[in-house]
């Protein structure tokens, strides 16, 4: 059985203990608190903020599987406070390898101008950055990393629909505790893909 108080009370007291930088946001000149807000936090959820808000406000539904799941990243969650999320809300914890480790999520968060994507051990994609949003579309939870590049280094040439034709270098890293890999897709400094790239970013 759910016990929305105290995952809504869980919820409110790891948001308020999290600083903008912590999950790569910045601070901003009018914060007046060392928190996250409710809106951000809903951001790196993937969800709308008035959901959130229910949520903290025990209203509403109890949240699904993949909305805790989403709310286990966004609040940069270890493995235990994940699933003690989930017996809150009286589900069962999901398979350990789908959750990336807190130190990751931080690597991902510094590669916030490049495009990025964090796979599960079964070739899920956890996290991407927005430029690799950009750059490849949304593609969390899709299976497989673009162009069936079987985990690789190497060039990978693709087509961009607004900035044509980009020649990227595939690196792959390796998390050996969670089984996780991370693609990080880069340009030759100064090469025509580079260019390409910042404005990416910037986008």
């Amino acid at each position: 059985m759910a016990d929305r108080a105290e995952l809504a009370g869980f919820l409110r007291a790891r948001r308020e203990a999290l600083r903008p930088e912590d999950v790569g946001l910045p601070r901003g000149p009018r914060r007046r608190t060392g928190g996250l807000r409710r809106e951000e936090v809903a951001a790196l959820a993937g969800m709308s903020a008035d959901y959130y808000n229910r949520i903290e406000r025990q209203r509403g539904s109890v949240p699904s599987a993949r909305m805790l799941a989403g709310l286990a990243r966004g609040l940069r969650l270890t493995l235990a406070e994940r699933d003690h999320v989930f017996r809150l809300a009286g589900l069962p914890a999901p398979d350990p390898g789908d959750h990336p480790s807190p130190i990751v999520m931080r690597v991902v968060d510094s590669l916030a101008d490049v495009p990025a994507l964090l796979f599960s051990r079964r070739g899920a994609v956890l996290l991407q950055t927005r430029p690799a949003v950009a750059l490849l579309g949304d593609r969390t939870g899709s299976t497989g990393p673009p162009g069936a590049d079987p985990r690789q280094d190497g060039v990978w040439r693709l087509r961009h629909p607004q900035l044509g034709e980009l020649e990227l270098r595939r690196t792959w890293l390796f998390d050996p505790v969670q089984s996780h890999h991370l693609l990080v897709l880069t340009a030759v400094p100064g090469s025509a893909s580079d260019e390409k790239l910042r404005l990416l970013a910037a986008v």
